[in-house]
């Protein structure tokens, strides 16, 4: 899948990759939510709805890499086809830990059915209950990226997820290593992005090393209601995934219904300064997603339809050129 800039078409270490971009029924070949995304050697599920183990397989992705599985609320089209896939992972002896992420309630949804099948997993599954009201807040981290929750609402409890890289260390350039004799704990100063004092001389943090390309970041904004005050939760977010079950014309539905047009979506995206927009959920009265891209476009330009089986790549540097 080509990047969104010019410069960046070659595969990346960071990406998302759609498995379902459907509404709640299925239609027009599309399925219920569920995307994979990439950062480095992490691979996170986010939603799970039916057939995604199915999706995993067709697109060529495998299931057992995926160690953390974040579900953004209870309705079942993001979530029914979770068991389908802990069943199949024991199946073929999964012995990798996983944790699930949800909102309350997902745990007394999947044990019962787990319980069902007489039969124990291979593997330790543990559950992790979201917060869905309040200020965002870090719900995971490791030493190379954050992941945060993000209340939304819709007509039950529903958090999104924003996914943040951490600023690596500046790159230590070798000869100037060996021209000041730097010792180990000097080196680790300069890549913390300190300057040093060697005699009487201050030598530069620039001279010593150079610097490593800014965070990238992924947010997931599920079912919601259109919420403007969401711009600043995600100012600055590279790419921004959003649900958009209807445009404009049926804004009356989106409404009653607590989610959002592709408009609003759009708004969101522009408000934030995002790199690029994400748009998926799409109702099944609609075969043809034109209208949906034409809207979106006419308020954020760098809007993109998700599609069942590309991966949308968000590249080291940002631009602001874009494919066509």
């Amino acid at each position: 899948m080509k990047s969104w800039t010019n410069e960046f078409m070659a595969e990346t270490d960071f990406s998302v990759t759609v498995l379902g971009c459907g509404g709640a029924l299925y239609a027009h070949h599309r399925h219920p939510s569920a995307q994979l995304l990439q950062i480095e050697h992490h691979k996170f599920l986010i939603d799970c709805g039916e057939g995604t183990q199915f999706q995993l397989h067709d697109f060529g992705l495998s299931p057992f890499a995926i160690r953390e599985i974040f579900i953004t609320h209870l309705h079942g089209d993001h979530y029914f086809g979770l068991v389908g896939l802990l069943s199949s992972m024991s199946l073929q002896g999964r012995n990798k830990p996983l944790t699930v992420f949800s909102p309350k309630g997902l745990k007394a949804v999947i044990l019962p059915q787990l319980d069902a099948l007489q039969r124990d997993l291979s593997f330790s599954l543990r559950f992790v209950e979201v917060p869905t009201e309040g200020a965002s807040r870090c719900i995971f981290e490791t030493d190379e990226l954050s992941v945060w929750n993000l209340p939304l609402k819709h007509r039950i409890p529903v958090s999104g997820y924003i996914f943040r890289e951490k600023q690596r260390e500046r790159k230590m350039l070798k000869e100037k290593i060996q021209e000041y004799g730097l010792s180990i704990e000097q080196i680790k100063a300069v890549k913390r992005g300190e300057d040093l004092i060697i005699g009487e001389e201050k030598i530069g943090v620039e001279e010593l090393s150079l610097p490593t390309p800014p965070p990238r970041s992924f947010a997931y904004c599920s079912d919601t209601l259109y919420l403007p005050h969401l711009a600043k939760a995600l100012e600055g977010i590279h790419l921004i995934y959003h649900e958009s079950t209807f445009t404009t014309e049926r804004e009356d539905k989106a409404l009653r219904s607590m989610h959002s047009t592709a408009a609003q979506a759009a708004a969101i995206a522009r408000d934030a300064g995002a790199q690029a927009l994400l748009l998926g959920h799409f109702s099944g009265r609609y075969a043809d997603l034109t209208p949906f891209l034409e809207e979106a476009r006419a308020v954020f330009p760098r809007t993109y339809l998700a599609e069942e089986g590309k991966r949308y790549e968000v590249p080291k540097v940002r631009q602001n050129t874009m494919d066509s």
